[in-house]
């Protein structure tokens, strides 16, 4: 291929760890820094010096065991949906139904089946977003597959997507708006507005990059065209022939997730009711393929194999927020950081109380956590200021999920890469554009929010 002969020689120099070793090295610095950092806590939402508790190399090693049994429900639902989806994608239902859309929008593919899978994914980011999402992903890299582009574009069609709803989700606020002591889930609608824009926004840019890699490969944020490799000629474009079948099990696929995450809202079964959905669709899916008992099994471990590293990753980033915690490092981090906003504007004091909130995601991307050191301290420099509480909630969402995208300690985030095949570094430089801009305009309707005293 004229492209590979084309690729670039690798350049010498600074190469980024084994995701094994990067998370290993945050968490020997988070252990340092429990014996740097003054000890603090947030007591009736006012910070207070505690005694040291610094946490020694020992308990740091120990944590790690602690951290995987915290994420055990959702290690158990990203192997259960691994598995699931294993199966879905073994009876290449979903392969031939999108060789068939591609091959029948092969003029105008990128252009119309981008936008729309990244503002499906951001859709059920916002409604369904949690770790468990990971398992999605391999439709985001097969998609890029099937339509000749990199792995960044896999990535960003299905994680970014996800995250980027996430960031936007309308009903993310009740735990903040409970501590500020304002109406459960009031403006609602407006941050649906919100999402809505987002996405759109997010479905543009992923576009544009993925019509300008389809243009020039070499263009690609990877690097070099190693990723080329993978699209072998069983992805070539051809016209595929789609049966009742394909159909089914598309619809099925697809339907699962929003029916998933109904019985979660409406019955409040939590995240048990992704496996209690998954595996049975699974099944029956690969049952209609006109698959055996045996055949299905088999596809079902393979997926569950496939996700053993990545549930690993999700309970090392879990225990390295442990370290935070409980070497008292977390508040103390909140508390100094928002001490400059007393000085600001009423727009300014919301904006820098979002960034703050920002910063802090990308260490801490538990949004609990957050919630309780940073909102106890957010709600006083609000009231100082004559900021509305709905305004110092917004601040706080938007710092809260869009950390999220870039967090190397985010098991969704860093499972997902691992999934996609994009190596961090590679990803963090192609999303700091994508931050850069979505940060911009929710900043700019935040300012706007809290001039007018958004209610």
């Amino acid at each position: 291929m004229a492209a590979q002969a084309q690729a670039k020689p690798k350049k010498s120099g600074f190469k980024v760890p084994h995701m094994l070793f990067l998370l290993f090295g945050m968490m020997v610095l988070m252990t340092a820094l429990t014996y740097v950092l003054p000890a603090g806590e947030f007591v009736d939402g006012v910070y207070t010096r505690v005694e040291q508790n610094p946490v020694n190399p020992g308990q740091m090693l120990m944590y790690i065991y602690t951290g995987l049994v915290n994420s055990a429900t959702v290690i158990a639902v990203l192997l259960a949906s691994g598995g699931a989806i294993g199966v879905t994608m073994g009876t290449g239902a979903l392969d031939r139904v999108i060789d068939g859309c591609v091959y029948k929008l092969r003029d105008k593919g990128i252009s119309v089946l981008v936008p729309i899978m990244f503002l499906l994914m951001a859709l059920l980011g916002a409604f369904g977003g949690g770790d468990s999402l990971i398992a999605v992903v391999p439709i985001g890299v097969m998609f890029a597959q099937k339509l000749r582009l990199d792995p960044i574009s896999g990535a960003s069609i299905s994680l970014l997507g996800t995250l980027t709803g996430f960031a936007c989700r309308p009903g993310g606020s009740y735990t903040a708006q409970s501590i500020m002591g304002i109406t459960l889930y009031s403006g609602y609608n407006l941050r649906l507005v919100f999402l809505l824009v987002t996405a759109v926004v997010g479905a543009l840019y992923v576009t544009w990059y993925a019509k300008r890699i389809e243009k020039d490969p070499s263009k690609s944020a990877m690097g070099d065209l190693s990723w080329q490799a993978d699209l072998n000629s069983s992805l070539e474009m051809e016209e595929k022939h789609i049966t009742g079948r394909d159909l089914l099990i598309t619809a099925l696929f697809i339907a699962q997730f929003p029916v998933a995450i109904t019985l979660n809202l409406s019955l409040g079964l939590g995240n048990a009711v992704m496996p209690a959905v998954l595996i049975p669709v699974a099944i029956l899916c690969g049952l209609i393929n006109g698959l055996k008992t045996d055949q299905i099994g088999k596809l079902f471990e393979k997926g569950v194999a496939n996700m053993g590293f990545i549930a690993f990753i999700i309970g090392f980033a879990g225990a390295i927020s442990l370290i935070m915690q409980e070497g008292k490092i977390l508040d103390t981090i909140a508390y100094y950081a928002c001490m400059p906003l007393e000085s600001l504007s009423k727009g300014f004091a919301a904006i820098g109380i979002s960034a703050v909130v920002w910063v802090l995601d990308i260490f801490v991307p538990s949004a609990s956590a957050k919630v309780a050191a940073m909102m106890p301290l957010i709600k006083p420099i609000a009231t100082h200021l004559g900021l509305e509480g709905q305004v110092a909630v917004q601040a706080f969402l938007i710092g809260d999920g869009f950390g999220n995208i870039i967090s190397p300690f985010l098991g969704w985030t860093m499972g997902g890469l691992a999934v996609a095949k994009v190596p961090y570094n590679k990803w963090l430089k192609w999303c700091l554009p994508y931050l850069a801009l979505m940060l911009a305009l929710h900043w700019a309707l935040l300012y706007y929010l809290a001039t007018i005293g958004w209610t």
